[in-house]
């Protein structure tokens, strides 16, 4: 009995310690908060796809990301936020083009 019991606190504190408490970030609050949805499941082109329906928060995040960009760890790409980055970049690049026209026929 005392063996189980070493053990289930052994793997209880195991699994605690494979948890990593992740800080509420204003890029995926502003994400998720516009109806951007799970992003565990989500890829960058699926995010770039909604950003380019959503100009508003496109050009809301744009400055957020470059900021925290700057100063990223390595493996911020893989993170929630690094892939809302990711796929605001992508919306940027390939979004909407801010063209107007002349009025003028061919």
């Amino acid at each position: 009995m005392k063996t189980f019991c070493a053990f289930a606190i052994g793997a209880g504190l195991l699994i605690m310690a494979g948890c990593k408490h992740v800080e509420p970030s204003p890029i995926v609050t502003a994400f998720q908060n516009a109806g951007g949805g799970d992003l565990d499941h989500a890829t960058p082109s699926s995010i770039s796809a909604f950003l380019a329906k959503h100009d508003d928060l496109r050009k809301q995040l744009t400055p957020l990301c470059k900021q925290r960009q700057a100063s990223a760890p390595a493996d911020w790409a893989t993170t929630d936020e690094g892939k809302v980055c990711a796929g605001n970049t992508s919306a940027n690049f390939f979004g909407k083009p801010t063209l107007k026209s002349d009025g003028v026929a061919f």
